[in-house]
């Protein structure tokens, strides 16, 4: 097999740690998982800023912002897209987010996102392709002496929506009145943001079983509070991942999800609310219940599908098929060569 040189181009001041220690951004989470999965099949990836990254050095230059992809091109620099902006499709067509975004897909020799409604979303290019988010299951583990009749909601999460950080994306308003509908304890963790949510929302705090961590934990923090809770809400108005990463954490430590996802990849122990509603999600609290042990164990036989490892498979095999075509992408030979290798890629109506 072709050994490559990969380059994840950085689009942050967020540090990336690559010494076992664990905190970053999704974003940067996500390049950190690529840059592993790559080492592990034999080719060399390196993590840089722009400036840094050129074709002399490097045979794939995978860009994760639009701005950096154009950037890039006005340098005659060949890149992969991974669009992971949700703004694009909250501002809607007619939205410079939009243009910026499409604008970056179709000059690259590939784009990735990461929920299959946003290929239908991007309709006016075919180098769009869905690629799934995954999880670390060696480090995000079930809890296997966990009291499953004691049950502890959580939700991990930074809420807010292009700057309104008052706006209810995540969906915490839901899951606060249903835990209050139930009288059950109910974690919501995630970064510094959330405390301006709260204190926009301060009568949310009135509930004596709700524990707020707007500390933005560090990994190891998080996968112990995953550990110590039941059941994983996540009732999102606007994801664009899907699974987002926080479900794949919590589909890996087993805990079944009461959440909303659009997708055809199934996920066992995922009860799917269609219309976000806080009956909706204590309706899904309680079948979950009602069927925990069992829910739980068809996870844990499952829990190895979410693993990094298929996702940079799958990636690692869109790479080489880059390195493949000599010929513009938009050519009859480039567009047959990628249909018949991910087919299973399905275009559905969002």
């Amino acid at each position: 097999m072709e050994t490559m040189r990969i380059c994840q181009v950085i689009s942050s001041n967020i540090p990336i740690e690559t010494t076992g220690k664990r905190r970053w951004g999704a974003l940067e989470a996500i390049m950190d998982e690529y840059r592993k999965g790559m080492i592990a099949r034999g080719h060399t990836c390196d993590i840089r800023w722009l400036n840094e990254a050129n074709r002399q050095d490097y045979d794939i230059i995978h860009i994760h912002v639009a701005n950096l992809c154009l950037e890039a091109k006005k340098r005659g620099l060949p890149y992969i897209y991974s669009n992971h902006d949700h703004s694009s499709y909250h501002l809607g067509k007619s939205s410079y987010g939009y243009t910026h975004q499409l604008e970056a897909i179709k000059g690259s020799e590939i784009s990735f996102c990461h929920a299959e409604y946003v290929i239908d979303y991007f309709e006016d290019t075919d180098k769009l392709f869905y690629l799934q988010h995954g999880a670390d299951t060696s480090y995000y583990t079930p809890n296997l002496e966990l009291n499953t009749s004691d049950h502890k909601l959580l939700m991990v999460a930074n809420n807010g929506l292009c700057g309104d950080q008052g706006f209810d994306r995540k969906g915490f308003i839901y899951g606060i009145e249903a835990a209050k509908r139930l009288n059950m304890p109910i974690t919501i963790v995630g970064a510094y943001a959330n405390q301006e949510f709260f204190e926009i929302h301060s009568h949310l705090l009135e509930y004596p079983r709700l524990k707020v961590i707007s500390s933005n934990p560090t990994e190891e923090e998080k996968v112990k509070i995953f550990k110590e809770h039941t059941i994983f809400l996540h009732p999102s108005m606007l994801e664009f991942g899907m699974p987002c990463l926080t479900q794949m954490e919590a589909a890996s430590c087993c805990l079944p999800v009461v959440g909303t996802y659009s997708g055809t990849n199934q996920i066992r122990g995922f009860y799917n609310i269609e219309k976000i509603t806080t009956e909706a999600v204590i309706d899904g609290i309680i079948m979950t219940m009602d069927r925990y042990d069992e829910i739980r164990n068809e996870m844990i036989e499952d829990r190895a599908k979410y693993d990094w490892n298929g996702v940079c498979k799958k990636l690692e095999k869109y790479y080489l098929n880059v390195l493949k075509v000599s010929e513009k992408y938009d050519s009859k030979r480039t567009k047959e060569l990628y249909i018949q290798e991910y087919n299973q890629t399905i275009k559905h109506n969002a």
